[in-house]
């Protein structure tokens, strides 16, 4: 199968595996898990599973996410579509909209595909990531086509947190909680990937074994570049140092969406202290304070605040 690629993860697995065997799987889907745990790489694993049970070339595209693509422009209803994809079985859908909200045209159009065009003998995969990005609307549009689905569509969606989640949603899906692996087992595996060995072992430690957040912060320049940003906040921090700190964090006054990033790193390097990881500077009582501002400032950038009252106010208090 190809979940047996998800690394980890045993009992959703075997349930998941004993559903596609005996092709008994529930037309709709659930994945949980945070950042970095791999749920969208679980959900087109699935998918090809149950598309592609004997997998093959056109398996291994879905994984790589080369399928159809639901699109819509914010503020126009009329403008949802599929674009074509390699894969013409499966149709992801990710929101477009501001915060990477679902646009109801994005939903309506993948609707329209299923309900009005053919079925192949392999049947047909939604893939709908992030779904607690859904509003009332998109979700009420998507309800309308979740209650009575097409003969041979399955619908995998994933999500960050299952409270995220339209309770009009949730009841209609099986909901499986991803988890992280072992820390050792995730640098082995990302060693296995091409991630230096110390490497490896230093960002497992501090991503407490999300193997796709380690592989972001290994493979991808922009993303290393945020990482080592967070950690020299955590080092303005850990030293009371409130200048270098408002410094760093100026440069995030019109970027709220860099300094969300920002501040979530800079929980993973407090967490890391509180658990005595050396790859965090901070250790102690400042990683447990860092940590409870670093968070509220998350929940008050999320709620719209101000950003550069919030990133000030954050600095003054370290």
């Amino acid at each position: 199968m190809m979940l047996d690629r998800l690394e980890g993860n045993q009992a959703l697995k075997e349930e998941v595996g004993r559903m596609l065997a005996a092709r008994r799987l529930s037309h709709s889907l659930l994945l949980v898990g945070e950042e970095g745990l791999g749920a969208g790489f679980a959900a087109r694993c699935i998918a090809a599973d149950y598309l592609y049970p004997a997998g093959g070339p056109a398996a291994e595209a879905l994984l790589r996410g080369e399928c159809c693509r639901a699109v819509a422009k914010a503020g126009d209803r009329s403008s949802g579509q599929v674009e074509t994809g390699i894969v013409r079985e499966a149709i992801s859908v990710e929101g477009m909209g501001s915060g990477g909200r679902y646009l109801v045209g994005q939903v309506t159009a993948m609707r329209s595909e299923i309900f009005n065009t053919s079925l192949s003998a392999e049947g047909r995969a939604v893939l709908l990531y992030h779904a607690e990005k859904m509003n009332g609307e998109s979700a009420n549009a998507l309800l309308k086509v979740m209650e009575e689905p097409p003969e041979g569509v399955l619908f995998v969606l994933t999500a960050q947190s299952l409270a995220g989640v339209l309770p009009t949603i949730r009841s209609r899906c099986v909901s499986f909680a991803l988890a992280p692996v072992p820390a050792e087992d995730c640098a082995a595996f990302c060693a296995g990937q091409g991630v230096p060995k110390k490497e490896a072992a230093r960002l497992s430690d501090l991503f407490e074994g999300r193997i796709g957040s380690v592989l972001a912060a290994a493979q991808d320049p922009a993303r290393r570049r945020q990482l080592e940003e967070a950690e020299a906040l955590a080092r303005a921090a850990a030293a009371g140092d409130y200048y270098a700190a408002s410094v760093l964090l100026a440069r995030y006054e019109r970027d709220k969406a860099g300094a969300v990033v920002l501040l979530r790193d800079l929980c993973a390097y407090a967490a890391a202290g509180l658990r005595g990881g050396k790859v965090s500077p901070l250790q102690g009582q400042a990683a447990a304070g860092t940590a409870r501002l670093a968070g509220q400032a998350i929940w008050q950038l999320e709620r719209q605040v101000n950003v550069k009252i919030v990133l000030q106010v954050f600095a003054a208090s370290l």
